[in-house]
């Protein structure tokens, strides 16, 4: 790939600045990561994401930033989300499988190493990374297999396991991210539907229910707002001691200037803001009859996961709306 030169860099800072929703975050991020910048790089992915919450390539990029920066947690749930928009898309597949492998997920790595192989066979990461699960799967067997003695196989203290064996069977394996088993095990078209059986019934009698079907992973709750903060359906698991009732009273002047400054640029109507504050990250969206709906997460949720959410309750407030009309 050609490098980027100086002309490259400057028009598509250019062109990011003067429009936050331009594609422009994706060749200056890449540029900026090739650089050594992946603080500036990881930024203009979420940025970007922000405006485009279902481009692969965003997503993909924000994996191999969070890899690089030793957080593989997040890149589990960027590589998960990538695949929820494309099944068989080789990066998430294989940065999938690494990541399983790294953790002592052995089933799930073998899975999608062996998906990824399909797709890439002579992929020489892929290979060797198929061969040193082979490895760590038959050292498991050996630790796990009955001796004679009526024991198992490295229960004792004479017991020697298979050389390369000893951190993936001795150590503490960490814990695979729970949102990246929520993101991969949910089939596909279905993220934030899961809720009661009968949840219209459920709704009408308790509208506090209303966001059940969101409240999962790093979601702390949602509400729907009328125009003066009131709060018309939903609930919030109170992070860091701030109510309901104050955060609603407290987002009208967020609202509003997003408006007048959508308005002044003449970017059409608002869409939605995210922000991140001290206890939380917010989502905001207009919802019919100057209502607002408010998604509220963990500071640490993964970007595509919030714009998701966020979705689906907008749909969920919609149609709520819409029954009381």
């Amino acid at each position: 790939m050609t490098r980027p030169v100086t002309a490259d860099l400057q028009r598509w800072s250019q062109e990011v600045a003067s429009d936050p929703g331009s594609l422009s975050f994706l060749p200056l991020a890449r540029a900026y990561r090739r650089q050594g910048q992946r603080d500036a790089a990881l930024n203009l992915c979420l940025r970007g994401l922000e405006a485009h919450p279902m481009n692969l390539e965003g997503h993909g990029l924000l994996a191999l930033l969070y890899l690089e920066a030793g957080d593989r947690e997040r890149a589990a749930d960027e590589w998960s989300m990538v695949l929820r928009l494309d099944p068989g898309n080789f990066d998430a597949l294989r940065g999938l499988g690494f990541c399983y492998l790294e953790t002592g997920e052995l089933e799930r790595s073998r899975q999608h190493l062996e998906a990824a192989a399909l797709t890439r066979p002579a992929d020489p990461a892929v290979r060797e990374a198929l061969q040193l699960l082979r490895q760590r799967q038959e050292a498991r067997r050996v630790m796990a297999a009955p001796d004679r003695f009526g024991g198992t196989a490295g229960a004792g203290l004479g017991a020697a396991a298979p050389a390369g064996a000893a951190a993936a069977e001795v150590a503490p394996v960490p814990r695979p991210s729970p949102l990246a088993q929520e993101a991969e095990a949910a089939p596909a078209g279905t993220a934030g539907t899961a809720g009661t059986a009968g949840g219209d019934a459920v709704l009408a009698d308790d509208p506090t229910r209303l966001f059940d079907a969101v409240m999962r992973g790093p979601v702390l709750g949602a509400l729907l707002l009328d125009a003066q903060g009131l709060i018309l359906a939903g609930a919030l698991r109170e992070p860091a001691g701030a109510s309901a009732e104050g955060l609603g009273a407290g987002l009208g002047d967020a609202v509003e200037e997003a408006a007048r400054t959508a308005e002044h640029l003449s970017l059409g109507a608002w869409e939605g803001i995210l922000l991140h504050t001290e206890a939380a990250m917010l989502h905001l969206a207009p919802a019919p009859g100057d209502t607002v709906v408010v998604l509220a997460a963990r500071r640490d949720a993964p970007v595509g996961w919030v714009m998701r959410g966020a979705a689906r309750a907008r749909e969920l407030a919609s149609r709520f709306l819409e029954s009381y009309a």
